[in-house]
């Protein structure tokens, strides 16, 4: 089993085997890989009473002892409970709320500082997005530049994500591997372990404590953990609730911040690299918005190339879905699929399917325009690849293409995307590199910088937003 970019190995496996799903085991435990999209469809969305449980990875769950975090949960009513508490605050029907949000924090934070030092471009957008979900979960004050828990929270989210990733270590396919002392060969990953473990302990409480230290003092926005200490606060049973809230808002705060900070950085990357598609993009941008604002959600709709756009970066953004597990044995197409299978949704052989996607190696908005409009018939709609399937699709999938799309466009609406220079003046060319081992795929540092655009008074558009020190 590949422990890095297993997602191309599957892919191109899958192609020489000429088969849609591969079956393998390792160790005695079974995997199914799935390649193919309607395969992940029948298996995944219509057969989800068997498909709906996590496996318990053991350098995740056991050697670390994340075990309450519900994207990860087994299925049964500790997973329900804890979807629930989400669903209760991010229903869709507060969309509006968290949107006016995100368009506060885009700018005041990210849109100023792009301008006043775009070669900490990279730095501005991880600042911006765990910024505005730090609000949005704890409804604490963000600095603008640099804030101290966004930095913290990216060190550990990344660092779990990364565990998390199936096939990354050993000790998940041979589990009595982490009976074996420190000093033995092979064993760093413990070492990994308690350092994540440290980190993830005070990342559940202390943005905690702060919310509630700021609700006792009468000085606080309302937000995911505002709301539930309020309505919890007179139950009998406030400290076992109170106990899952924590959790839940440190998954929102986790998968939030890690995935869309790489989608952002992947949008950035392909606009860098397809200069003829952002000044198209930009183009259809301005011909809605004009010279003299900057866009609002009531614009998206009106955009359908910069829409197509946004579907291209997720069509490269995401590598494999969290695994799935059988809880109990299952015939599909001829094939035994025993109990305890653990089924990884190959994303990235889905949206690189070459009968579905003709060359799809090549970033083409274009391939979902027809007649000037989005050719929704003709393509599977990759909403329903990227935020999973089933009973364990990712529930907060609105706030997060929100997100991407009205960021996507205050950016080209101000911005152009351009190369670096180097000593010489010349323009550096960058070779793009993804992370190795994760669920989305995150691009590794690569040189860049933004410009404001010619015939934009970028300045005066942003004048009432400027030298904003909290969010």
């Amino acid at each position: 089993m590949p422990l890095t970019y297993a997602h191309v190995y599957y892919k191109r496996l899958g192609n020489k085997l000429g088969t849609k799903f591969i079956y393998l085991e390792a160790v005695g435990q079974p995997f199914l890989i799935i390649n193919d999209f309607r395969v992940a469809q029948d298996l995944l969305e219509k057969r989800s009473a068997l498909y709906s449980s996590r496996p318990q990875f053991q350098m995740t769950t056991e050697v670390i002892g994340v075990k309450r975090f519900f994207i990860l949960m087994p299925y049964g009513d500790g997973w329900r409970n804890h979807r629930r508490v989400f669903r209760q605050y991010f229903d869709s029907k507060y969309l509006p709320r968290d949107q006016e949000k995100q368009l506060d924090f885009i700018r005041k934070s990210l849109l100023p500082n792009l301008f006043i030092a775009p070669e900490e471009a990279r730095e501005h957008v991880t600042n911006y997005v765990g910024s505005l979900i730090l609000s949005m979960t704890y409804g604490l004050p963000a600095k603008t530049r640099r804030d101290r828990l966004v930095g913290f929270a990216e060190q550990t989210f990344n660092g779990l994500a990364a565990v998390t990733a199936p096939g990354k270590y050993l000790v998940n396919i041979i589990p009595q591997l982490k009976y074996l002392p420190d000093w033995f060969p092979g064993t760093g990953f413990k070492m990994e372990a308690r350092k994540i473990v440290r980190e993830v302990d005070k990342m559940r409480e202390e943005p905690y404590q702060a919310t509630v230290d700021a609700m006792d003092e009468g000085v606080y926005q309302e937000c995911f953990i505002s709301a539930n200490v309020e309505r919890l606060r007179s139950a009998p049973d406030f400290e076992d609730q109170i106990a899952d809230v924590k959790e839940v808002g440190m998954v929102i705060f986790a998968a939030g911040f890690e995935t869309t900070n790489g989608v952002i950085m992947t949008f950035i990357l392909a606009m860098l690299l397809n200069q003829d598609v952002q000044r198209q993009a930009q183009l259809a941008v301005d011909s809605v918005l004009g010279p003299e604002r900057l866009p609002t959600f009531s614009d998206i709709n009106d955009l359908p190339y910069f829409s197509a756009v946004i579907k291209e970066v997720l069509r490269g953004a995401f590598r494999s879905s969290f695994p799935h597990l059988t809880t109990d044995e299952d015939v599909y197409d001829g094939y035994y699929i025993p109990k305890n299978c653990i089924v990884i949704s190959n994303i990235y052989a889905m949206l690189h399917d070459e009968k579905i996607f003709p060359d799809p190696e090549k970033f083409d908005p274009g391939r979902f325009i027809k007649n000037g409009s989005m050719a929704n018939d003709d393509l599977l709609n990759l909403i329903d690849v990227v935020f999973g399937f089933g009973r364990r699709v990712c529930p907060g999938s609105l706030q997060a293409m929100s997100m991407l799309t009205i960021t996507a466009a205050s950016i080209l609406c101000l911005f152009d995307i351009v190369p670096a220079l180097d000593a010489q003046g010349k323009a550096i060319d960058v070779v793009p590199e993804f992370t190795p081992a994760s669920i989305t795929s995150h691009p590794l540092p690569f040189k860049f910088t933004l410009s404001p655009r010619k015939g934009k008074d970028v300045e005066g558009l942003l004048n009432e937003y400027m030298n904003v020190e909290y969010v």
